[in-house]
């Protein structure tokens, strides 16, 4: 495959993601980054280049040598993938400028940096090297979101994790702990109403994705985030609801009457919980 063919490939990709609106989080939330002292290369990429490396399935690429730097080495056989860098060429040019005192206008040559074009580099997954152990990097946000230790009360922990473009985030009931890819308090929120869902309903919640337990969390997420003053999230709710309805809005509407009995149990269980706290803190 050709340089210009492979900048095509990766350049194509973009676009359909973009055409058919399957993006990773990276776009359409608020994507989870690393603390200061953790900082990976791709840190510095493009938002392209950075969904090219979440297509792939990781969330750590780097190049050949950048590996060889922290100790690691690419696996014999290992493939990379291409991200587009930028070729760049130094370039005189002619503009007008004001005088903010006098108000004369006059031309002056300034040097630009212009793009010429673009390039491939090659980089591997961290998944395809082996050797010494990265610094785990610390995702927690620098403030918790509200309702953060309600949470606590009904599942073990609450952890952050890097992004990879499988998940925002999920309730694990087997191990009772929730997992984020995200600092989005209306993520947060739909996993905290499956942890109590999974307690307030009989024998708890089934396996996998299942329309009326997504559409109880995603309910309980959306009055949350009202209450809680985070605004946006009534039409995503309503998107979110009718894919699990089939697209059909007398189905969707039908779907949420149907759970409003265990949505009113679970935003009851969690507002209790928190004025509980508030009453502690205020004794």
């Amino acid at each position: 495959m050709t340089i210009t063919e492979k900048v095509q490939e990766a350049l194509n990709r973009l676009l359909e993601m973009f055409r058919t609106g399957d993006l990773p989080a990276a776009v359409a939330r608020t994507v989870i980054r690393a603390k200061a002292g953790y900082e990976r290369p791709s840190d510095r990429w493009s938002l392209g280049n950075r969904l090219l490396m979440y297509l792939a399935g990781t969330e750590d690429a780097r190049g050949f040598r950048q590996w060889e730097e922290v100790g690691r080495h690419v696996r014999k056989g290992a493939k990379a993938f291409y991200i587009l860098a930028p070729c760049t060429r130094k370039k005189t040019v002619r503009e007008r400028e004001v005088d903010t005192e006098t108000g004369e206008v006059r031309e002056v040559e300034r040097e630009r940096t212009v793009i010429t074009g673009f390039r491939c580099v090659p980089v591997f997954r961290y998944e395809d090297t082996e050797g010494k152990p990265l610094p785990e990097a610390d995702y927690t946000p620098p403030e918790p979101p509200p309702l953060f230790d309600v949470a606590r009360k009904f599942v073990g922990d609450v952890k952050y994790r890097p992004f990879v473009g499988r998940y925002y985030g999920y309730f694990d009931p087997a191990r009772g702990e929730i997992v984020l890819s995200t600092h989005d308090a209306h993520t947060f929120f739909h996993e905290l109403a499956h942890a109590v869902h999974h307690q307030v309903k009989p024998g708890g919640l089934k396996p996998g994705q299942h329309a009326d337990q997504e559409i109880v969390a995603e309910v309980v997420a959306a009055a949350l985030c009202e209450m809680y003053g985070f605004s946006g999230y009534i039409w995503h709710g309503w998107e979110y609801i009718r894919h699990y309805a089939g697209q059909d809005e007398r189905k969707a509407l039908k779907a949420v009457m149907g759970v409003l009995a265990d949505v009113e149990k679970v935003l009851d269980v969690i507002l209790g919980a928190a004025e509980e706290g508030e009453g502690r803190e205020a004794a």
